[in-house]
């Protein structure tokens, strides 16, 4: 994924454990800068080594120019990972994915983990096609499936939503059609309480003993 919504932001930076991060579909980078800049939210005393991939060659290359990255390479999932990691943050990236691939890339980044696996992904099924990016086309950025909230739970995920707007929720279209744009930092609250309002879900899950 290029780039992923801010409001995921002070959701997943304070999940990150460990003094090594793997950035799956690293995109633009942001996720690498943000931790880079805001490790103390997570508690930790100095930012962690990230490491970062994507399938999308142009974003590596674009990413390779960050002095937040450790390494940087091209790689397509499902496939094996090249080493491990204390917290593995795969943001964005599920939905595009087979449906038949999700299972699979869930185990492998797993398997990968030392201490923590951090998910988000839509809180709706999204499909769309490839589309520009500010480094060209990019046939990676189709939403190819759907994982729901109970597909992590019975997986042991902790889940959050957020995000307010999901499109398939009735107070939702019933705020746009009335063209009521409600103040998004304001909401989160809601969402929290009402998961169903939420464009999207982090997931995410302790390693180990």
């Amino acid at each position: 994924m290029s780039s992923s919504p801010t409001y995921l932001d002070p959701v997943v930076i304070p999940l990150i454990r460990g003094d090594t991060v793997l950035d799956v579909a690293c995109g633009y980078g942001r996720w690498g800068n943000l931790i880079q800049s805001n490790f103390w939210e997570a508690g930790l005393k100095q930012p962690p080594l990230i490491d970062g991939l994507d399938a999308f060659q142009p974003n590596v290359d674009y990413c390779l120019r960050h002095t937040a990255y450790r390494k940087v390479w091209q790689q397509a999932l499902p496939g094996a990972l090249p080493g491990r990691w204390d917290t593995i943050l795969a943001c964005e990236i599920l939905e595009h994915l087979p449906p038949e691939s999700v299972p699979e890339v869930i185990a492998t980044i797993e398997k990968h983990a030392n201490q923590r696996v951090i998910f988000s992904t839509p809180n709706w099924p999204y499909f769309r096609d490839g589309g520009e990016t500010m480094v060209g086309f990019n046939q990676y950025e189709a939403h190819l499936s759907f994982t729901p909230v109970k597909v992590f739970k019975k997986l042991g995920y902790k889940v959050i939503t957020v995000g307010f707007g999901n499109p398939r929720n009735i107070v939702v279209r019933l705020l746009n059609r009335l063209r009521i744009r409600p103040p998004l930092a304001s909401m989160e609250t809601f969402v929290r309480l009402f998961p169903s309002l939420g464009q999207a879900m982090v997931a995410y899950k302790d390693i180990g003993p």
